[in-house]
């Protein structure tokens, strides 16, 4: 590791081990398969489908409160905000394990997942800034080494909750909390991170903001701050687009994949599990050193446009799995999904910092997360829409939404492929 940058990465690296045991629960596959599972029965399924596309949803959508934490973050020391963030999201998932098996108890456990999901957006739309000047080299490298080592704990997670609620069905209960106080050592350990030239960050957020004087006049000032970004930076408006049609094909796919291994496959906790988030996340670690290495030599658009494909590959597994009713074929599907999430990790964390200067990553961040938002509070629904269509009118074929998010994505790594030429040929002009 650069030298400057060892005690931070040590106490972040702890963090890793430790914060996804209780993040693990908030995850949208997890929570979302056993959320169809355990309270199949209790509710209506439709209703019960379109909870679970809002819990599956919840990663995404939380993002779209991106800007409110980026004005609260403003001025201040950010660390001690995150870790306070870090400690709602152990209660929220307390509140989770406690909510009984009634209506009222899943609505409960729906608004806890939410709260521990926002909490979640604002830990990373902040992030952005310390990972920005703490690791100013070999970023994805460094990033790609905490990402490893929090997915394959959260996997670890998964099976383990997994395989307990196969034996039994209420010992999410005292788990979860468990989870929760293993999770503490996480806190204890960000909480002890230093921000580099912290001082001159906060004064340049405190110049930025000091014509500001009430809340409504920041979050303006903030929204005209995101608006500049988009109009002024045309290439970072470009990379936008085109990962915005990506990310309605993926999102849109996530609930419906949830869904179908339940209702057409009949899959119980442990396999389930597997199949929805452990398998993915396996895939992770092993695949985010070469996503690492191949982004720290490329353009982000580069990387988007060889990367995008393997969510393509995902789309065709899952409706030929689905149509043929081939088990196999469905976690082939859901280890390429995991091969794709590894690079889009890394894509999405540090993808926008090649537009922006350290001082504005928060700003940058801001428009991205809040793009991711946007996504979230309309893709998982729109698939759950489009498979109970198919189911309505066709029954049994509702895993065709799959060729409708393959379309989708498909023109967003076009998209990439063009602004990568561009940038190939200035690179060229330039050498």
């Amino acid at each position: 590791m650069p030298w400057l940058s060892r005690p931070n990465y040590a106490r972040e690296l702890r963090a890793a081990f430790f914060l996804p045991w209780a993040i693990a629960a908030t995850e949208g596959s997890v929570i979302g398969f056993i959320v169809r599972k355990l309270y199949d029965g209790v509710v209506d399924d439709t209703l019960l489908n379109y909870l679970v596309a809002a819990l599956i949803a919840a990663p995404a959508l939380a993002n779209i409160t991106s800007f409110g934490w980026a004005i609260a973050v403003s001025g201040r020391r950010k660390i001690p905000f995150i870790t306070g963030l870090q400690l709602m999201v152990l209660i929220s998932i307390t509140v989770i394990a406690a909510a009984p098996r009634t209506m009222t108890g899943l609505l409960i456990l729906v608004a806890a997942a939410f709260v521990a999901r926002t909490c979640l957006a604002g830990i990373v739309t902040i992030r952005a800034t310390v990972w920005g000047v703490n690791y100013p080299t070999d970023r994805a490298r460094l990033t790609g080494k905490f990402q490893a080592v929090s997915v394959t704990i959260s996997s670890m997670i998964a099976i383990g909750l997994g395989y307990s609620m196969q034996l039994s069905e209420e010992s999410y209960r005292f788990l979860i909390p468990i989870f929760g106080l293993v999770a503490l050592f996480g806190v204890g350990s960000y909480a002890r991170i230093k921000v580099r030239s912290e001082s001159t960050i906060i004064a340049r957020e405190q110049a930025q903001t000091k014509k500001t004087t009430s809340s409504f006049q920041a979050i303006a000032a903030l929204l005209r701050s995101i608006t500049r970004v988009l109009v002024d930076d045309r290439d970072f408006r470009r990379y936008q687009t085109c990962q915005f049609l990506i990310g309605i094909g993926n999102m849109m796919s996530w609930a419906p994949f949830v869904i179908i291994a339940k209702e057409q496959f009949g899959l119980d906790y442990l396999p389930g599990l597997l199949l929805t988030q452990v398998v993915p996340l396996l895939m992770m670690p092993l695949f985010i050193p070469f996503w690492a290495r191949f982004m720290d030599r490329v353009h982000i658009v580069t990387f988007r446009s060889v990367h995008s494909w393997v969510f393509i590959v995902t789309f065709i597994l899952s409706l030929i799995a689905a149509q043929t009713h081939t088990l196999w074929l469905l976690y082939a599907a859901s280890v390429a999904r995991g091969i794709a999430f590894g690079g889009g990790a890394l894509a999405w964390n540090l993808g926008h910092l090649q537009y922006v200067k350290p001082e504005r990553s928060t700003d940058y961040m801001a428009v991205h997360v809040t793009l991711t938002g946007v996504r979230g509070l309309t893709a998982p629904f729109l698939g759950v829409g489009i498979y109970s269509l198919y189911e309505t009118m066709w029954p049994g074929e509702g895993s065709w939404v799959f060729a409708v998010g393959l379309v989708i994505t498909l023109c967003g790594t076009i998209g990439f492929r063009s602004l990568s030429r561009g940038v190939l040929k200035d690179q060229s002009l330039e050498t």
